[in-house]
């Protein structure tokens, strides 16, 4: 295998778990052969060639890492306090994401960065560290993709999640190579993406993996930051995905319809209406956190203010997502 051969962080499972921790122990081998004691002209002044790069590349080293230390650190301040599930890149499916930290110790190392430098800026920090936990997620991606597939995206939420940040990594030649991304747990929508990319000088792997996954959060928190205390200013985030399954007339569904969205809109801090067909309402609700506790107390409004023209069943509420059923 060369050096230049590709080890990935999170993004497959079996082989690829294995081949991304030997690409590492190979590139950081390649990196520095050992030399020839032939005792010639030539040999001594190779040597000096490979101390000069060295001082050379400790040097840009340092530069790099001094800018990083000038980097302007936001000090918006949240309302509340936001939640954030860090997990490694996995796709359009979250399942195996435990296997991945669990058998390789790089992508924990990553997730271990990730997390202590989000929990130092005043953020509440998940992992997905249990089976259990998983399995919730897993298995209600599969409830919601049976009624509408489109809204699988939103099982992150079932942790109560605010946003979700993946990353991965891979060895580029002689260097590592880690991508982050943050999107908005209810849409979906990206909101920032960081890449940093740091040559292997020698140093250890977990070394390696650090510092680029330190440099790479820092500035993506720094993206995400303002626009995250703006959207925290309206109130706690809930989605809502209602289904309209009983026999109901034209005139009835829009009747419901006309509920949900004009008199139920007053109760709430604010609205938004992502889409709404006739059996179908995929909302964000931002609510006042002193006024509503819980999710539960949320889908009670829904409850209250369809009495006596439909039946509100709920399919599953969690943290921040509600599904439910109007009979």
């Amino acid at each position: 295998m060369k050096k230049n051969e590709k080890g990935v962080l999170g993004l497959r499972l079996g082989s690829v778990l294995c081949a991304f921790a030997v690409a590492f122990v190979l590139a950081g081998c390649a990196s520095n052969p050992p030399a020839k004691d032939d005792g010639s002209a030539a040999a001594s002044a190779r040597s000096k060639e490979n101390r000069a790069q060295g001082e050379l590349s400790a040097k840009t080293a340092d530069a790099a890492e001094a800018a990083d230390d000038d980097i302007k650190v936001s000090t918006v301040s949240f309302k509340v306090r936001p939640t954030v599930l860090v997990a490694p890149a996995m796709g359009a499916k979250m399942a195996g994401s435990i296997d991945v930290i669990r058998k390789n110790p790089l992508a924990k190392t990553a997730m271990e960065v990730i997390n202590t430098y989000l929990t130092s800026r005043d953020y509440t920090v998940m992992g997905l560290e249990s089976q259990a936990q998983l399995d919730e997620v897993v298995q209600l991606q599969s409830d919601i993709a049976g009624n509408n597939e489109d809204l699988a995206y939103v099982a992150g939420l079932s942790v109560g999640a605010d946003i979700n940040i993946t990353f991965a990594g891979s060895i580029q030649e002689d260097y590592i190579v880690i991508d982050l991304n943050a999107s908005e747990a209810s849409t979906a929508n990206l909101l920032a993406s960081e890449s940093m990319r740091l040559k292997d000088n020698g140093e250890s792997q977990r070394v390696l993996v650090q510092k680029a996954v330190q440099r790479a959060i820092k500035k993506l928190e720094n993206k995400v930051r303002d626009r995250l205390a703006e959207e925290l200013e309206k109130g706690v985030q809930y989605k809502v995905v209602a289904h309209l399954t009983g026999d109901f007339t034209d005139d009835q569904a829009e009747e419901i319809s006309n509920i949900v969205s004009i008199k139920m809109r007053k109760k709430f801090n604010k609205m938004q209406v992502i889409s709404m067909s006739r059996n179908t309402y995929d909302l964000l609700i931002y609510v006042d956190p002193d006024k509503y506790e819980d999710a539960q107390m949320v889908y009670g409004e829904f409850v209250e203010s369809l009495d006596g023209l439909a039946k509100v069943r709920k399919q599953n509420i969690t943290k921040k997502l509600i599904i439910l059923e109007i009979q």
